[in-house]
């Protein structure tokens, strides 16, 4: 049932109100990320101090975003039936949608899943909305919206996918899961105006001319579809949309980690810079670094000379130009070098102290390419880097229900405007330009069982899940694709054809080449008949005529000059004149 503006508009002040602190804290987090720090108004204005910021909350959720994000997340999608053939074909579902989610990165400045593990690193909380192109540009068309620029999208793929920040976004959860979610944020009026086209009313077309901005709302929950906009200069609102929708499902994906059994929404959420807000830590290591760094500064240009004598009105020259410098001494006076101010080392412990603090708190300098002592033993080093990896197990949980729930909402898409996915292979290697196609009613919104695993981006940890995976599969308790899908392989599937591909082309390969070995020592063999052959025929020309009984004329035989005319008496009887052996010789029969 739809009820009036004002009811969403109270509604909405509640969800606003209620996440106010989070709000506050989600500021904080943005100002450590951005190195942002204002010093005491009472050191601010003096000559000699240098602001210093320190950046070890920054680096910090950019290392944990690199070693969380770099690999290719590994989605599974539990087939329906214990069969192979729906084990392969949820297999080819699965690379479809990871062809989806890569033509939804393409017209990103960044990919989903980087920016689905920093806020979860950031904000321990993850804002998300999917769109469908093709339902977005019917939609629109029917009240005249600017469709130009999803026109434009819908070249790079279907799907949209829209990272929120946090504050932007307001959302109403439950025991069973999220109930409403309200879009609050400032936005141009034109852009509002081009968007819902004939839809717009007065005060957002005057606001539009007038090039200002408005708030913006827009809620959402199972039922009912609200916008309205909130004009300043106007002094009212202005509704755009209040209807209910046939949309089974919120196209949306709020996912939030900490504990729920805080009541308040700034403590529930347990970002990686909790701590370091709560705690001060990062406004006293900048307070601690500036007055260090400013007193360095300012003891730079300290007198390096003292000199002492009753010739006050002249002083003593010294040449700071040429090497092997001379002092000329005022006659009478004493010139003494003085040694250089030291910092105060209490600055540089307490510093010190307070950086460890929030690196323990944090991420370990060791995922953050730190140095690593010589001659460390590789299982310390490897327990280490093990440790540290642990500290980002809650950001990478999170983030993972939250690319799943992503991938979910491309099947529920599909399954609500009963038009199927059409994608293409991306591994080249195994399937590039093989053609995918999910259809629409193949999949059941009901029993949609998807995971995703986001891999760590460590090469010890690649290492050891590798040694550990072999000695598995070599004690016969671990099979191939299991063992893969441990070291973090995305398509275990797909590798072990291609290794049984390598290994039949191998194979072959090496029956090719004996098949030709045969052929070549046949051919050899063949060579050398004829070659013996020959050598006969030419030793029997070479003997001139043949021998024997029957070509005796004296016992009635063929004359063998007639026989063969060419033959000499050295062919027919084997010797020279002096007796000795010519080695031809003609055959009797």
């Amino acid at each position: 049932m739809v009820e009036k503006l004002e009811h969403y508009k109270e509604l909405a002040e509640k969800m606003i109100k209620q996440d106010e602190k989070r709000n506050l804290a989600n500021d904080d987090y943005d100002k450590m990320d951005h190195n942002e720090w204002a010093a005491p108004s009472n050191l601010r204005d003096l000559d000699w101090f240098r602001k210093y910021i320190s950046t070890d909350p920054s680096d910090a959720i950019n290392a944990g975003t690199r070693v969380l994000s770099a690999l290719d997340e590994r989605l599974t999608l539990q087939p329906v039936a214990d069969n192979q053939d729906t084990k392969n074909r949820a297999n080819e579902i699965e690379r479809a949608l990871k062809w989806v989610m890569s033509q939804v990165d393409r017209r990103r400045q960044g990919s989903v899943v980087r920016s689905v593990v920093r806020s979860a690193l950031k904000y321990d909380e993850v804002i998300a909305q999917v769109v469908d192109l093709d339902e977005q540009i019917k939609s629109k068309e029917i009240f005249e919206g600017d469709t130009k620029r999803e026109k434009a999208a819908r070249r790079f793929g279907r799907f949209m996918v829209i990272i929120h920040h946090p504050n932007n976004v307001h959302v109403m959860h439950s025991n069973l899961m999220p109930e409403a979610v309200l879009l609050a944020h400032k936005r141009k009026a034109k852009e509002v105006l081009k968007e819902w086209g004939n839809m717009a009313g007065t005060k957002l077309k005057q606001a539009a001319e007038d090039d200002r901005e408005v708030k913006y709302f827009d809620y959402m929950d199972y039922d009912v579809h609200v916008v309205w906009i909130e004009d300043k200069m106007g002094g009212q609102e202005e509704e755009i949309l209040r209807e209910e929708h046939n949309i089974p499902f919120l196209p949306w994906v709020a996912r939030v980690g900490g504990d729920t059994m805080e009541s308040d929404s700034e403590h529930r959420r347990r970002p990686m810079l909790y701590p370091v807000r709560t705690s001060g830590s990062w406004q006293t290591q900048n307070l601690l670094q500036s007055l260090k760094v400013s007193e360095a500064i300012a003891y730079s240009a300290a007198p390096r000379l003292k000199e002492e004598g009753p010739q006050i009105e002249k002083t003593t020259e010294v040449d700071y130009g040429s090497p092997g410098r001379v002092a000329q001494v005022t006659p009478q006076n004493v010139l003494t070098p003085l040694p250089p101010p030291g910092i105060d080392p209490a600055l540089h412990t307490i510093s010190l102290e307070i950086q460890q603090a929030i690196t323990k708190s944090t991420v370990s300098n060791i995922l953050q390419g730190g140095d690593v002592p010589s001659g460390t033993a590789f299982a310390t080093l490897n327990l280490a880097t093990q440790t540290a990896v642990g500290a980002l197990k809650p950001a990478k949980e999170l983030a993972e229900f939250a690319i799943a729930d992503i991938y979910t909402l491309f099947l529920l898409w599909m399954t609500y405007t009963k038009k199927n996915i059409e994608a293409y292979g991306t591994d080249k290697y195994s399937d590039a330009g093989k053609q995918y196609t999910i259809e629409w009613d193949e999949v059941d919104p009901q029993n949609i069982y998807l995971n995703v695993e986001l891999t760590p981006d460590v090469p010890l940890d690649r290492q050891q899940r590798a040694n550990v995976a072999m000695g598995m599969v070599q004690a016969g308790i671990y099979s191939k694709e299991r063992a893969m899908e441990d070291m973090g392989i995305t398509d275990p599937d797909n590798v072990m054809k291609e290794v049984l591909f390598e290994q039949l082309l191998q194979a072959e390969i090496q029956r090719m080449i004996q098949m030709q070995a045969y052929q070549d020592q046949q051919a050899l063999v063949a060579q050398q008949a004829a070659q013996q052959q020959a050598m006969a025929s030419i030793q029997s020309q070479m003997a001139g005529a043949p021998g024997g009984n029957g070509f005796n004329p004296a016992l009635g035989g063929q004359p063998p000059a007639e026989v063969a005319p060419g033959a000499t008496r050295e062919g027919v009887t084997g010797q020279t004149m002096t007796g000795e052996e010519t080695g031809f010789q003609g055959g009797g029969l």
